[in-house]
């Protein structure tokens, strides 16, 4: 083969390669509307699936068993009878103390002098 005719194929396959004419924009347009239509629908359902997973899940784990309501039911129920411990509001603003003389009642010291009594 000879340059000459070299182009001459060349020229050829080009010219047939090109030959196709470009589709009209209004149907790529919609061709490419209708691709994102799809794919916006595929996406709401792929999510709206994920959501109601989700919530369930969260439902389940929420959910309190029998066994389970009632065991917490005696366990609280004992927690508030030993745990809990009253005191008057008003003991907030008295003065901390050592002893209570309403419970106990002071010892007194005695000097080590016998003849001399308490330290009083």
């Amino acid at each position: 083969m000879n340059d000459k005719e070299i182009q001459e194929h060349v020229r050829d396959a080009l010219g047939a390669a090109h030959q196709e004419q470009a589709p009209p924009f209004d149907a790529v347009w919609l061709a490419a509307e209708q691709r994102h239509r799809r794919s916006r629908r595929r996406y709401a359902a792929v999510g709206g699936i994920a959501a109601s997973v989700a919530v369930l899940a969260v439902v389940a784990g929420l959910w309190p068993s029998q066994e389970t309501a009632l065991t917490d039911e005696y366990l609280i129920a004992d927690s508030l009878l030993n745990g809990t411990q009253w005191s008057a509001p008003s003991d907030a603003l008295l003065p901390q103390h050592q002893i209570d003389i309403y419970q106990d009642m002071p010892v007194l010291l005695e000097s080590t002098e016998l003849n001399e009594g308490s330290l009083l």
